[in-house]
């Protein structure tokens, strides 16, 4: 259940990344009309897009392997926890604050960073996949969305669903950590 719960995942982040990049590509292939602010702002042509998409997709796709795989206990031992000082431990494996986060990152040295994000990167490449390909079949398909389509309202989704996400799996590993 576990190999199939992951090649299902797999398959998905996979495919609609590529769906995504062959609409864009389609729709845009000079990339005049990207929204993706590795064009729109930094300029990226087609290869530096490819390489970074690509390269935040592979290490997505390596800690979903590690999640599903090789999962290790992130909770603090302690139980007096607050919910903000659970997800800096989370993050960083010693007790610090919510703050913190914004500022500081994990240690490099240890495997935690690539379980904490990975598990929030693997959520948001399923979540974004939902919404570019949603997006996508309505732009090909329906002439009443291709007329109120608006890139800011997508990266609006995607942003308050990544917030969403990110509560959701603290939230959830919080009620575990208490319970434990």
């Amino acid at each position: 259940m576990k190999r199939l719960k992951f090649f299902i995942i797999l398959f998905w982040m996979l495919f609609t990344k590529s769906y995504d990049a062959y609409c864009t590509f389609q729709h845009t292939p000079d990339l005049s009309k990207e929204a993706n602010p590795l064009v729109s702002v930094l300029g990226f042509n087609w290869f530096w897009l490819l390489l970074v998409i690509g390269i935040l997709t592979i290490y997505t796709c390596y800690t979903l392997y590690l999640i599903s795989f090789k999962p290790v206990k992130l909770y603090p031992v302690e139980k007096e926890y607050s919910f903000s000082n659970f997800i800096a431990y989370i993050y960083f494996g010693k007790k610090s604050n919510l703050l913190s986060m914004l500022y500081k990152l994990p240690s490099l040295k240890d495997k935690r960073i690539h379980y904490s994000l990975g598990n929030i990167l693997v959520r948001y490449l399923v979540f974004s996949g939902l919404v570019s390909t949603i997006m996508w079949l309505l732009i090909n398909n329906s002439e009443f969305y291709r007329d109120i389509h608006n890139h800011l309202v997508v990266y609006g989704i995607l942003i308050s669903g990544t917030f969403m996400i990110m509560y959701n799996y603290y939230k959830t590993n919080y009620k575990r950590y208490q319970m434990s």
